[in-house]
């Protein structure tokens, strides 16, 4: 057998199962008997039954009620009609058929035609089970497709409001098939709608998200903020410095600061809480420490994996010249010595890091490092010393001292260069000149009549 694979064919076996057709094609009749016995009972029994006393009144001629029994002239004209058989059901439970002014027939008559119609209804239930009937092909309505838009993107874009209002159908629904047309413009309206959608996508390294706006400048405001509102939660937005930028005012270098006060305090509450602990196997006491850790973190709001790097700087033996000082006022510190020592490692800080708004972007476009290394260290520096003699002394004893900064002196060279005296209204003497000067001195004091 061959196939047709052609897009028309597929394109037809589509509409025939969106349509519900191809599922009445294929609904499998019941056994031929069933309706052969029944095609029989409708001409022996109940065509003349009904000929005898509904025909009158519901005639093709008259179709009282607007019901016609004439054109039931078979059971092949009844299975085309089953919704009229429905209704004669209705009405001879309720009494309606025949109307009590109108010939009446018997008790047998009566039971025997309402017999044959339950018969032929359960038949054809039968023989259509599983069949929905035609389904009409419907779209999703306005509120539908706002709400499935707002499900996949996670943003209310709102597509449909260009679109024209839904018509309800008789059911008083806006989601009736029947009343879910499609027009050629409602179509054009579809596409610009997807369009609209589209521009709100944000390309992502891993993916893409969507924005309330499709502005670029937008999506970086709302990046900047994402990033803020994350540094929020466990930093204080201190630190800023008042600018007014072309009448422009806002705060620099600002937000970000790690409350280190704080920090500082939830130290001292892991080594409460582990000096009184029952002590642990060697193996275990980085665990322990660690959960120590996660748990004030926890109950005082703040970041657990700082808290630890904070722990283990301060625990650290490594020698420093920095945060040797720091790590032996930490030791002995209580409560009330915090303030003062987060006030030392805030003007280390100062010293060592520049700050810069979170989130800031640069000249070039790009972002800058929030936190940025600055050495301490100068290749050159310049040191002026008033010198002025105590009262009770004659001579001034001046030191030139250097360090290796506690890291060794490899590579490490000083040069003393141009070291003088400066003195108003004098020229300037150098320190290499100063002996020959005193030397001088001493001779011009020690001659009688001699000026210094």
């Amino acid at each position: 057998m061959k196939t047709n694979n052609s897009p028309n064919a597929f394109v037809l076996a589509a509409w025939l199962v969106l349509s519900g057709s191809f599922s009445t094609l294929l609904a499998a009749e019941p056994a031929g008997g069933d309706f052969a016995a029944l095609a029989e009972q409708f001409a022996g029994e109940t065509r003349p039954v009904m000929k005898q006393f509904c025909l009158e009144c519901h005639s093709t001629a008259k179709q009282e009620g607007e019901l016609d029994l004439e054109r039931f002239a078979s059971l092949a004209e009844v299975r085309r009609g089953t919704k009229t058989w429905i209704k004669v059901a209705e009405m001879l439970d309720n009494g309606e058929m025949p109307p009590k002014d109108a010939k009446q027939p018997s008790a047998e008559q009566r039971r025997q035609l309402r017999r044959w119609v339950e018969r032929y209804l359960n038949a054809e239930a039968l023989a259509n089970a599983g069949d929905p009937g035609p389904v009409v092909l419907r779209r999703l309505n306005n509120a539908e497709y706002n709400y499935t838009i707002h499900d996949l993107t996670g943003v209310d874009l709102n597509p449909t409001r260009e679109f024209p209002a839904d018509s309800a159908a008789g059911e008083g629904f806006t989601n009736t098939g029947n009343a879910l047309v499609m027009s050629p413009a409602l179509l054009t309206k579809y596409f610009d709608a997807g369009k609209e959608i589209a521009r709100h996508a944000v390309l992502l390294p891993d993916g893409f998200r969507f924005s309330t706006s499709a502005n670029r400048s937008d999506w970086s405001n709302d990046a900047l903020a994402r990033i803020r509102d994350f540094y929020r939660e466990f930093t204080d937005a201190g630190g800023g410095m008042p600018v007014n930028l072309q009448g422009i005012k806002f705060d620099t270098n600002d937000g970000g600061r790690l409350p280190i006060e704080k920090y500082l305090a939830a130290t001292i509450d892991v080594k409460a809480a582990l000096s009184s602990a029952p002590a642990q196997p060697d193996a275990e006491d980085t665990e322990n420490v660690n959960k120590t850790i996660a748990a004030v973190a926890k109950a005082r709001g703040l970041n657990a994996k700082y808290l630890g790097i904070l722990w283990t700087t301060l625990n650290d033996r490594e020698p420093s010249l920095v945060l040797d000082a720091v790590r032996a006022r930490w030791r002995a510190a209580k409560a009330d010595d915090l303030v003062p020592l987060a006030t030392e490692i805030g003007l280390w800080q100062k010293a060592l890091w520049r700050f810069t708004s979170v989130g800031h972007i640069g000249k070039v476009g790009g972002p800058k490092a929030w936190q940025e290394p600055v050495l301490p260290l100068t290749s050159r520096q310049e040191i002026r010393l008033k010198l002025s003699a105590p009262p009770d002394q004659k001579d001034v004893s001046l030191f030139l001292v250097a360090g290796d900064a506690g890291d060794g002196n490899v590579n490490d060279f000083v040069v003393w260069q141009q070291p003088r005296l400066v003195a108003p209204g004098r020229h300037a003497t150098s320190l290499r000149g100063l002996p020959a000067l005193y030397r001088g001195f001493r001779k011009m004091t020690a001659a009688p009549g001699k000026m210094p």
